[in-house]
């Protein structure tokens, strides 16, 4: 595995001198996609780096696939060229993000134009890691074999795609601007290290293991972008669905997934896919069928209401909120509170609504979590609407049967507008698992919160992402009142001090009448850590 050199916050932004306002796009001649200081520019509303590049018409006269390849889907592409039914790849991009460690083969797809970075943007590493700061004017299929390695905050390049707000929106706005990344989930999703990843997103598709399991998901979405009929592709493309369109039809093509009813099921909608799991061949037979009229919508979601928790009051960082991000097509959401039981309300759209469009019906899915714990209403109508209620998880199997460990809940919401259904937009919530909290029945029977340790655990295997939960040297004994509500803190030290706090409308009041408010910090690495402070 290549390691990322730099921080997530340096993968994601950083400056870029030399780009000029006025950029001249430049042709993809002989399958090179140059990228550099003449055709990029910098777009003020995204603070995206655009690159401007045209289709080499003369790609269109190459085969679609290597003539020496002899698996079934290569076969079956190319007597879809000679039958003229095949869009192919000419005009169609391929980013490789890790200097080649894990390159995609230039005879594979002889349509296909790879990116050329030149040496100023090189040196600003433009060309490496996570997708995120470059923007193509050609639909993209990339992917990068390389992730944080080493210290407090190693990860795969999917949880740096999903860091924070701006991370998962960029992915996102990549996404609908018809760019598809694969990235390894190295460490962040295995058996010894259980569900690291803070949510399930359809923005990228990550593959199980580290270098070059991507490799499989890339020629797969790649074969199904070049099985579309030359229309449906036109269409994609223009709406901004491609990307979209390569996940629903992957996703509807895996193994064992043979009918609608198993699409609409956790199975088909792993945050995490193996590449055994693929049938490319059945991929791309599949893609061929779909006509401009019957493309999977972009399935969207929005929060009507939302987790209601008080910082400072209902968990302790009083500077930390629960939102992780909010995007078109994800959501996730980090559970500080102290409460068992919580609600929230979404609804779901699709787009584009065509004239004359069949009324969408709403499928919501309980990815991951258990059922005992969480209940999933649609309202009344199309579905498009659903009342979420979830109590407090442990640490649980990511599926019945398998070893591997999650602390995240996902919830997913399907449309069928009548031709293919959508892919996934997905709602996670993040659970502190690592707290080890303790709830009992309060004074009405339902469950409150008594007793939680902040200390991240050395040897107990439970995983705690530093930069979502603060640490802090001591555990905490909740004290309620007859009514079973929250009065004070008996705080325990690690050194053996002892405090108590009382809750009083201006903070946190000590023995001594001292008022504390509780803050999270970036220490080393952006390590949060949570601080009593007056």
């Amino acid at each position: 595995m290549v390691a990322c050199a730099g921080t997530a916050a340096a993968q994601a932004s950083g400056p870029v001198s030399t780009l000029v306002d006025a950029a001249t796009a430049i042709p993809t001649t002989g399958g090179a996609a140059v990228v550099g200081v003449a055709n990029t520019r910098r777009d003020p509303g995204t603070g995206l780096i655009d690159v401007l590049l045209t289709p080499d018409p003369a790609l269109r006269a190459e085969p679609i696939v290597d003539p020496e390849a002899t698996d079934v889907a290569a076969g079956i592409l190319r007597r879809l060229q000679a039958s003229g039914t095949a869009a192919g790849l000419a005009g169609v991009l391929y980013d490789n993000r890790d200097s080649g460690h894990s390159a995609l083969s230039r005879s594979r797809f002889p349509q296909l134009a790879h990116t050329d970075y030149d040496d100023a943007l090189r040196q600003q590493g433009v060309h490496h890691g996570v997708a995120g700061r470059v923007r193509f004017s050609l639909p993209v299929v990339g992917n990068s074999s390389t992730a944080l390695t080493s210290g407090p905050i190693a990860r795969s390049l999917g949880r740096l795609a999903m860091a924070d707000q701006a991370a998962a929106l960029r992915s996102y706005r990549l996404f609908v601007s018809n760019h598809l990344y694969v990235y390894p989930e190295h460490r962040d999703y295995d058996p010894e290290t259980g569900d690291r990843l803070q949510a399930n997103v359809p923005y990228f598709l990550l593959s199980q293991g580290s270098s070059r399991s991507d490799r499989p998901f890339v020629r797969t979405a790649l074969e199904i972008v070049a099985g579309l009929t030359p229309d449906t592709r036109a269409a994609a493309e223009a709406s901004g669905r491609l990307p979209a369109t390569v996940q629903a039809v992957m996703r509807r093509t895996l193994d064992g997934v043979n009918s609608d009813a198993q699409y609409l099921s956790p199975l088909a909608h792993p945050p995490v896919f193996t590449g055994s799991a693929l049938r490319p061949a059945l991929a791309v037979r599949y893609a061929n069928s779909l006509a401009p009229e019957t493309l999977p919508p972009l399935v969207t979601l929005s929060v009507e209401r939302d987790f209601a928790a008080r910082p400072g009051v209902d968990y302790l960082a009083g500077n930390l909120g629960e939102i992780l991000f909010t995007t078109p097509m994800a959501v996730a959401r980090a559970w500080r509170s102290f409460a068992h039981d919580r609600r929230v309300t979404l609804r779901a759209a699709i787009t584009p609504v065509a004239d004359g469009a069949t009324t969408p019906r709403f499928h919501w899915i309980l990815l991951q979590g258990d059922p005992d714990r969480v209940t999933i209403r649609p309202r009344d109508g199309a579905g498009d609407v659903a009342d979420i209620d979830i109590a407090w998880h442990d640490r649980f199997p990511v599926a019945p049967g398998r070893p591997m460990l999650t602390p995240r809940v996902d919830v997913a919401v399907i449309a069928d507008a009548g031709g293919a259904m959508s892919a996934p937009a997905v709602f996670s919530v993040l659970f502190p698992t690592h707290q080890a909290r303790t709830y009992v029945p309060g004074p009405d029977g339902t469950p409150v919160l008594t007793e939680l340790s902040y200390a991240r655990p050395a040897s107990s295997g439970e995983y705690a992402d530093p930069l979502v939960w603060p640490s802090a040297p001591w555990r905490d004994v909740l004290v309620r009142d007859g009514d079973g509500r929250l009065v004070g803190i008996d705080r325990t030290h690690d050194d053996g001090t002892q405090h108590v706090l009382k809750y009083v409308p201006e903070g946190w009041r000590m023995e001594d009448g001292q008022i504390l408010r509780h803050a999270a910090r970036a220490a080393r690495q952006g390590v949060l850590e949570l601080e009593m402070a007056p």
